[in-house]
């Protein structure tokens, strides 16, 4: 089966950036193809929509099974969102691959790229209104515990969901600012309120100098969402987007470190000394308060007209809720909280600037999670699933 899709960039505007081919073969196995137009190649706005992967160039990229760029892959949505994508377009089994995902996503994608196997991109997704939260989380709660026909759930098929993540989650709008949301709601599974330790957690992350998103912690009723603002979003169009683990060429099971994702930073971003720090000061951050869930798809760099590439805000950052002692990523040679000094040692030999002010205003944030925490409604008993921050403040 062959399929097509052309790529739509609306950095400013819309703009064609390219071209998708794709052939997938009666086992399933893909090839494809991508080549940029002349049009985004002479457009004043050009950029490469991977800088290692995709440079600017006439000529076309090929490539393997799935026979996609995984630049295009980081914009569909993980398990969640690719489960209500599947069931929004009636994708059957034998059909479910990424170019048809891509089509079916069209223009609902976090970031600047948009899909279609049309002339023209459709229009700009409209996310449901804020004041449709209730509804929406009623409707995540029936479809998470599978109790549900289409016209049931139909406000939730509409929101569409963000990429990464196992968690429920949409794509809402505060209509009367003009904010447009990622609707963060709880889980039918959840053993602890990761609603509000999320809010509080990311709230800390501020305190402690790490540039995270506006949020708003709403209530519905008996149960809570985290509205996160998307930072994809800018008045004169979009950013696009990447993930760490696109540029670092990850798959599958993969062994990263922190210094990897830092050679991506130095390499490619506009300000490279302010985003060095701000990764140095997420590695600390997610060190003291146990993020453990630290994943390449949890790190992004935007690209933004006259801004160039930048680290993302920090986001998705909670403590050791599954209850997992390994990092995903290495801070050196060791998953492991690697304490305090040798984090300030580490510092030195990424060649930050004051890092041990950066650590000790970090671990002075941190020292304060017990209030941040009970200031957003986390309970005593929830906390108490925490208590190897104490811990990790305490090694030198």
């Amino acid at each position: 089966m062959m399929y097509h899709l052309n790529i739509w960039s609306r950095l400013i505007g819309e703009t064609l950036a390219g071209e998708m081919v794709c052939e997938i073969d009666d086992h399933g196995l893909a090839r494809g193809a991508f080549r940029y137009s002349q049009s985004f190649l002479e457009h004043a706005n050009a950029f490469p929509l991977d800088p290692v992967a995709l440079p600017l160039q006439q000529e076309s990229f090929e490539f393997r099974h799935p026979g996609v760029a995984k630049v295009f892959e980081d914009s569909l949505p993980d398990d969640w969102g690719r489960k209500l994508l599947i069931r929004k377009h009636g994708i059957p089994r034998q059909r479910q691959n990424v170019p048809v995902l891509l089509d079916a996503l069209g223009s609902s994608a976090l970031g600047a790229l948009a899909f279609s196997r049309h002339e023209k991109a459709d229009p700009l997704f409209k996310a449901p209104s804020v004041i449709s939260l209730s509804t929406l989380l009623d409707e995540a709660e029936k479809f998470e515990r599978g109790e549900t026909r289409d016209v049931e759930i139909s406000m939730l098929l509409s929101a569409g969901s963000s990429p990464g993540g196992a968690r429920p989650k949409a794509l809402v709008c505060d209509e009367a600012a003009g904010t447009q949301y990622i609707a963060k709601f709880p889980s039918v599974k959840d053993m602890v309120n990761v609603v509000r330790i999320e809010a509080a957690t990311m709230s800390l992350a501020r305190k402690a100098g790490l540039v995270v998103p506006d949020m708003v912690l709403s209530p519905c009723g008996h149960r809570d969402v985290l509205l996160v603002e998307r930072f994809d979003i800018v008045p004169s169009g979009r950013r696009h987007m990447i993930s760490m683990q696109t540029l670092l060429n990850a798959e599958g099971y993969y062994v990263a470190r922190y210094k990897q994702l830092l050679d991506m930073v130095r390499q490619f971003s506009a300000e490279p000394a302010k985003d060095s720090e701000a990764l140095f000061r997420q590695m600390v951050f997610n060190a003291v308060i146990g993020n453990t869930d630290d994943h390449l798809k949890n790190f992004w760099m935007t690209y933004g007209v006259g801004e160039g590439w930048r680290l993302s805000p920090s986001f998705d950052l909670v403590p050791n809720i599954g209850q997992r002692d390994e990092h995903v990523l290495l801070f050196d040679l060791d998953p492991y909280n690697p304490g305090r000094d040798k984090l300030e040692k580490l510092g030195r030999s990424w060649g930050i600037s004051l890092p041990g002010t950066v650590v000790g205003q970090v671990y002075e944030a941190v020292s304060t999670w017990r209030e941040e925490f009970a200031s957003h409604g986390v309970s005593a008993d929830d906390m108490g699933r925490f208590k190897e921050i104490d811990r990790n403040l305490s090694e030198v």
